[in-house]
């Protein structure tokens, strides 16, 4: 009864979870150009996922595994009759490869040649990570496929799980559910965090006491995707920026069941991997187009965004592609021989820049 009566004051003055406000980009978040700006831009079309075991960089683009070559080319390893939907390392030498039809294979190591299915309905598998011969494993929706993410959005859907695979006995566990689109993980001396999209934040799972989830970071601008170690922290994607219009749709039931069902996905009021590539597309007036030109400062449904995260899961810095930029839909980021790797399925290219001072290809472009 009192959630109920929160949930209607919240609807009645534009608070809570009723809020069309988003968070600007300041501080550790200041805009700049550095993932566009970036030397190192290598095309990968589909390109989503990364992964490092032993000496070597996996990406996965489409049904596709590929491993980053000596002369600096991705050289295809396997095809896989279903899209690849996550990757993590599994030991010293294992490599665990999440498939759309909720198959896990694992390729190399002690558990070479296994296959795994996590629980009953776990066909939407957004992100992995491994902790000795545990595999934690985060499904995104209950309902919705992981490419019909824009849908389970507008369907305020918060249906996700985490799911834990003994790898060595076959056990499976669910150690937390009703979670808002969990897209990301990693695991800590404290735990699990995931991130969960639809709620803009970070969270921390005690996979011995189911429901003990703590915040550790809310109200971010984007919606949080993977997370991926680093030398002194965490890296975080997110794939898509939040805008007021999107929030304000979220409100409108009746519009946005309408929408839905009458406009063609491609041209839903949600947020995208990659914007601006119809004039069918919503915000395509003055406010983000001038004289033909788009701005870089205006309000976008697509752009490029990660956060170096401190061990504590706070912002550091980040790495951006503006409304106008060349590198949007961030999914995955990953270090590899000093230097930082970072998959934009948006644009189809992977760049890569110096862990030392990743920031230094671009600059403040306010």
């Amino acid at each position: 009864m009192i959630r109920g009566l929160t949930r209607a004051l919240d609807n009645l003055f534009g608070r809570g979870d009723a809020a069309v406000t988003v968070p600007p980009l300041d501080g550790a978040l200041r805009p700049n150009r550095v993932l566009d700006e970036a030397t190192s831009r290598m095309a990968l079309d589909g390109a989503d996922c990364l992964a490092v075991r032993g000496e070597t960089l996996f990406a996965s683009a489409g049904d596709s595994l590929f491993a980053l070559g000596p002369d600096g080319t991705w050289e295809q390893r396997s095809s896989h009759r279903e899209t690849i939907a996550g990757l993590c390392p599994v030991g010293e030498d294992g490599l665990a490869i999440a498939l759309a039809d909720g198959r896990i294979l694992i390729e190399g190591g002690r558990f070479d040649g296994r296959s795994y299915r996590a629980g009953e309905g776990t066909a939407c598998i957004t992100a992995l990570a491994a902790n000795g011969s545990k595999l934690y494993v985060a499904n995104g929706s209950a309902t919705n496929a992981a490419d019909d993410w824009q849908r389970d959005l507008l369907e305020r859907n918060a249906s996700g799980s985490v799911w834990c695979i003994d790898l060595a006995g076959g056990a499976i566990t669910r150690i937390a559910d009703g979670l808002a689109w969990p897209a990301g993980l990693v695991v800590d001396g404290n735990g699990l965090v995931v991130s969960e999209a639809w709620k803009h934040r970070l969270v921390r799972i005690d996979p011995s006491r189911p429901g003990s989830n703590a915040v550790l970071h809310g109200d971010l601008p984007g919606y949080p995707g993977r997370i991926g170690p680093a030398q002194d922290g965490y890296w975080l994607a997110l794939f898509a920026p939040r805008s007021q219009l999107v929030e304000f749709v979220l409100r409108e039931d009746a519009y946005r069941k309408r929408m839905m069902a009458e406009v063609p996905q491609q041209f839903w009021v949600a947020p995208k991997l990659r914007s601006g590539r119809s004039f069918y597309e919503s915000l395509q007036g003055g406010g983000v187009k001038q004289l033909g030109m788009l701005k870089p400062w205006a309000p976008t449904m697509s752009a490029g965004l990660c956060v170096k995260l401190d061990r504590g899961f706070q912002p550091r810095f980040s790495l951006q592609s503006r409304a106008d930029g060349r590198t949007h839909g961030v999914t995955c980021v990953a270090e590899y021989r000093e230097q930082v790797f970072v998959t934009a399925r948006g644009d189809g290219v992977i760049v890569s820049l110096p862990i030392a001072d990743p920031t230094r290809a671009g600059g403040d472009t306010q």
